[in-house]
């Protein structure tokens, strides 16, 4: 495949409330070692600063991008439209997406597409992170995850659609660096869903034949903190609910309840979302020990299964 030797990558980042965090991630972008650089923010209607804050950093940089914009909306709509917003905005060849809490590190750009020279056929990357406190201090700087590691090493798109469908889980979404062309083929997020982004769109590029290759080096550094969506207790629920959500609209078409392992799958669904436990005890820990596919991944070594 024939690539350009100076591509154009659009970094999209999205916003909410980012106020606290935000000049960091754009100082972040602005420096990095890769020069062609479209900046696009795509808030979903932050009621702090971080609109003002993001508004006058471009005022400031905006000669150091190729293109940089705002993009803005009257109300709050969920994290995939937000995505959306910036996703369909974008003009170049590859995309980098960053949260507005998130740090790229330096050679971020630089890395993903030194790989894709050496691996021509990568279209979707992925790739390591490490972990940042509220006050931007190292926790770890490298950080293993079994789930990249256990999906990832599947020889073709079709084994890792099965292996993800059966087991969702984090893939690093920080890091993600995917060709344009892949994002427009699949259909940008599906906004059915206000809090999950990655899952429907990772299952729809695999269904796709898009294979997520591994590159073994931490290009983001990922801020935790009781405020990011993934850790508010508030949501709980709803997130729960959009999980099974998930699971109807695109997990389940690729389970076949005849295979064994499909069917413990389904097993486990039920089990987390369904089972309300006897007399108040729910006993999931040994519950979870009569599934098969439980057995099936600790007999591949996955540990945090």
């Amino acid at each position: 495949m024939k690539r350009s030797e100076n591509p154009l990558v659009s970094v999209v980042m999205i916003t909410y409330n980012s106020g606290r965090y935000v000049l960091e991630t754009l100082e972040s972008i602005k420096a990095q070692t890769w020069q062609n650089i479209e900046l696009i923010i795509s808030d979903d209607c932050s009621i702090d600063n971080t609109v003002e804050i993001c508004s006058e950093w471009i005022k400031e940089n905006k000669n150091r991008f190729a293109a940089a914009k705002l993009i803005t909306v009257p109300q709050n709509t969920g994290i995939p439209a937000n995505c959306n917003r910036g996703l369909s905005a974008m003009q170049g060849e590859w995309l980098k997406t960053i949260s507005g809490d998130d740090i790229l590190l330096s050679n971020c750009i630089a890395d993903n597409l030194e790989y894709v020279r050496n691996y021509p056929d990568a279209s979707f990357i992925v790739s390591d992170v490490q972990e940042i406190d509220e006050n931007g201090y190292s926790i770890r700087e490298k950080v293993i995850n079994e789930g990249v590691n256990f999906i990832t090493g599947f020889p073709s798109a079709e084994k890792q659609l099965k292996a993800y469908v059966r087991w969702p889980a984090f893939l690093n979404v920080p890091t993600f660096f995917c060709k344009k062309e892949v994002i427009e083929r699949i259909g940008y997020c599906d906004e059915d869903f206000r809090i999950y982004e990655d899952t429907t769109m990772v299952i729809r590029a695999m269904g796709m034949g898009v294979k997520f290759n591994y590159m073994e080096k931490p290009t983001v550094a990922y801020r935790i903190h009781r405020e990011s969506i993934s850790r508010n207790v508030k949501i709980d629920d709803r997130r729960e609910k959009e999980a099974f959500g998930i699971f109807k609209k695109y997990r389940k078409k690729y389970l076949n309840i005849s295979n064994p392992l499909d069917l413990s799958v389904y097993y486990e669904t039920w089990l987390r979302f369904k089972y309300r436990g006897i007399h108040g005890v729910r006993g999931d820990f040994l519950l979870r020990k009569l599934s098969l596919f439980y057995w099936y991944m600790k007999f591949n070594g996955v540990k945090s299964y």
